[in-house]
């Protein structure tokens, strides 16, 4: 009777465990759909400046830094001041602003966590 009951809570533990994980790991293109970029804009958050990239191998190469990690969605995160890189993606008739955070970014008003953080160099060598 004894390990009958050991054996059925640990089942119910697993159970609620996997029922808690709600969020799933989704990779850019599955967060802002199959969409085609023809300008971004990108200011830096400590001295203000703007950049404007519309050179698509300069494109691809943002996307595909965007590309390569994996995102968390965070729920009811506070909203945050301040940003080193905030960028806007102009994509036919649909706008997404994308604000760098560490390892987190913010999407459209939405927060991520990323398996790997978008580092301050990765986003200042595709402005050289």
């Amino acid at each position: 009777m004894k390990n009958s009951t050991i054996v059925l809570i640990s089942i119910v533990i697993l159970f609620i465990c996997g029922c808690s994980q709600t969020s799933t790991s989704k990779d850019f293109m599955e967060i802002v759909g199959d969409i085609s970029v023809s300008k971004i804009e990108i200011v830096d958050g400590r001295n203000g400046k703007r950049y404007s990239i519309t050179e698509k191998e300069k494109i691809q190469q943002f996307i595909h830094l965007l590309n390569e990690r994996e995102y968390k969605e965070i729920k009811n995160h506070e909203k945050t001041k301040g940003f080193v890189y905030a960028s806007v993606l102009y994509c036919d008739n649909k706008e997404f602003y994308i604000t760098f955070l560490d390892d987190e970014i913010e999407i459209n008003d939405s927060y991520f966590s990323l398996n790997m953080p978008i580092l301050e160099k990765d986003i200042s060598n595709l402005l050289k």
